[in-house]
């Protein structure tokens, strides 16, 4: 593929991610954009942790010295029990937004009653950008 085509193609798909973010924004929960839908894994690490009810709210945390996965996120409940991990394979974008200062959020979604351990999660990106510590430049 010709580079030219190659980076028009990125550039028109990178300038239409505010739009695509703000047709999601108005769906999404007050103050925040609607991400990704997911699940927490490894549940079976933490079988202490009860598992949410259908709407609460989740926290995310990096674990970047988690040896396993670099782009760890953890999800905690709100007494600070940790429940598992977001998968790695699709967080990776998820981690760098963390690292550069976004914060974002889980909620637990109804489970499907299929008797598997993970617990899908809906994650939220919060709109407001007074913590990231960088400026778009031209």
């Amino acid at each position: 593929m010709d580079r030219r085509f190659f980076l028009a193609g990125a550039g028109g798909a990178l300038a239409s991610l505010p739009l695509a973010a703000a047709a999601a924004a108005a769906g999404g929960k007050k103050g925040s954009v609607d991400l990704i839908r997911s699940y927490v894994a490894n549940r079976d690490q933490f079988p202490k942790t009860p598992v949410p009810r259908p709407n609460e709210v989740l926290h995310l945390e990096r674990r970047p010295d988690r040896s396993f996965d670099r782009s760890s996120i953890a999800v905690r409940r709100s007494d600070g029990s940790q429940l598992g991990y977001l998968p790695p394979a699709s967080m990776g974008l998820l981690a760098t937004l963390l690292d550069e200062g976004f914060s974002a959020f889980a909620v637990a979604l109804p489970t499907t009653g299929t008797g598997g351990s993970d617990l899908p999660v809906q994650v939220y990106l919060k709109k407001d950008l007074s913590g990231v510590g960088w400026a778009a430049s031209v």
